[in-house]
C-alpha cells in the first residue's frame, strides 16, 4: 500500500518521531509493531492501520482526537 502524501495524521506522527530522538528498532519494541512495518511506514513507504497509528502515537506522545464535524457517516 503505498502512501498517501495528503494523510495529515501519518504527517503529524512521522514529524514526531523525528524529533523523538527515538530509532526506529526503539519506537517499534516500545510500542508492540512490527519493525518491519514501522520502518515502511516511517520512511513514507506505506500506510498503516489506525490501531498501529495509535500505537505510535501512544508512545510518540501523541493523542487521537477527532475533529468537531468532520465525521462523515
Amino acid at each position: 500500500m503505498q502512501t498517501n502524501p495528503d494523510n495529515e495524521l501519518g504527517n503529524v506522527i512521522r514529524a514526531a518521531f523525528r524529533t523523538s530522538g527515538l530509532s526506529i528498532k526503539r519506537l517499534a519494541v516500545q510500542s508492540g509493531v512490527p519493525y518491519a512495518s514501522a520502518h515502511g511506514f516511517l520512511s513514507g513507504r506505506c500506510d498503516v492501520a489506525l490501531g498501529t497509528a495509535a500505537r505510535l502515537c501512544k508512545v510518540l506522545g501523541l493523542q487521537l482526537m477527532t475533529r468537531k464535524g468532520r465525521i462523515r457517516k
